[in-house]
């Protein structure tokens, strides 16, 4: 079997017909013809089937399909990044880091990235909660490591490592000496409230809008802008900060513990890049990304 086998059936698979998968390839319908029976006497198994209604794959057709898109795909990303190490490594990639990030991920996968593309200048520089993902969005970076939610419209991501969501709790709170504590229990606390430079979607997802029916929670306290401004203010005001799991493995402010809370979605830690841009740099950091997380990320 070779890849042209491959990429017919594919394209017979997509189009629902020999006709338009001859038109998409550039090829005589007799010819797809033949190659598609090569295919499936090489695997042994009929594959596709004409009906009155077009061209439909069977079960083993659709097994076959699902494994040879993954093969078809790696050979498309293997290429590409085989060309940028050839000649069109040569460059800048400039990567935005959401800190702190679960087991130190960002280390791994730049040193990852590096090692990979010796000849692009890797620079890196810390986001915070105010600016997040802008600097992405506006061209000041290229890629970047973080927590969503990010920009669904203008941002592309690949997931890297759920996370637990959890609370940041004062000394003295009913919740302290929780092992952990159900998400309905935290709706009618009073949470620490951010700065308005925050990003609305970034607010609303950690406190919890959604599970209020879109309402605001109640706040007490300064807003803040960082976590440790957030921090200080828990400790300070005697109220919550939701937050991502991973903060317990970080220093705290004396009087302040992690606390998860059960009955959420995760927090989902992503490589992102701009919408588009595909096949150059950006996505060759975010595609390593993926598979850097998969070899290096920790059990929770």
């Amino acid at each position: 079997m070779e890849l042209r086998h491959f990429r017919y059936f594919v394209a017979v698979a997509e189009e629902g017909s020999f006709t338009r998968a001859a038109a998409r390839l550039y090829v005589s319908q007799p010819t797809l013809s033949q190659q598609v029976r090569e295919l499936e006497q090489r695997v042994g198994a009929t594959l596709l089937v004409r009906d009155p209604a077009g061209t439909r794959l069977t079960a083993a057709g659709e097994v076959f399909y699902d494994r040879i898109s993954v093969v078809l795909r790696a050979v498309e990303e293997a290429g590409r990044e085989a060309r940028h190490v050839a000649g069109t490594g040569e460059g800048t990639l400039r990567v935005g880091v959401s800190l702190p990030l679960p087991g130190e991920l960002h280390i791994s996968v730049l040193s990852a990235f590096t090692a990979a593309y010796p000849r692009v200048r890797t620079s890196w520089r810390q986001v915070g909660l105010t600016d997040f993902d802008r600097p992405l969005v506006n061209g000041e970076l290229d890629a970047a490591l973080m927590f969503l939610p990010v920009d669904p419209e203008r941002l592309t991501w690949e997931p890297l490592v759920s996370v637990p969501r959890a609370l940041a709790v004062p000394l003295g709170h009913a919740f302290w000496d929780a092992g952990s504590v159900p998400y309905t229990e935290v709706l009618g606390e009073a949470l620490v409230p951010t700065v308005s430079s925050v990003p609305q979607r970034l607010t609303r997802w950690w406190h919890l809008h959604e599970q209020r029916n879109d309402e605001a929670p109640r706040t007490v306290g300064q807003p803040g802008g960082t976590p440790d401004e957030l921090l200080i203010a828990v400790r300070l005001n005697g109220a919550l900060c939701p937050g991502p799991d991973n903060y317990r493995d970080t220093p705290l402010p004396s009087g302040i513990r992690m606390v998860r809370m059960t009955g959420l979605s995760p927090a989902e830690v992503v490589a992102v890049r701009r919408t588009g841009d595909d096949g150059g740099l950006a996505e060759a950091f975010c595609r390593l990304a993926t598979r850097t997380a998969a070899g290096v990320t920790p059990p929770l």
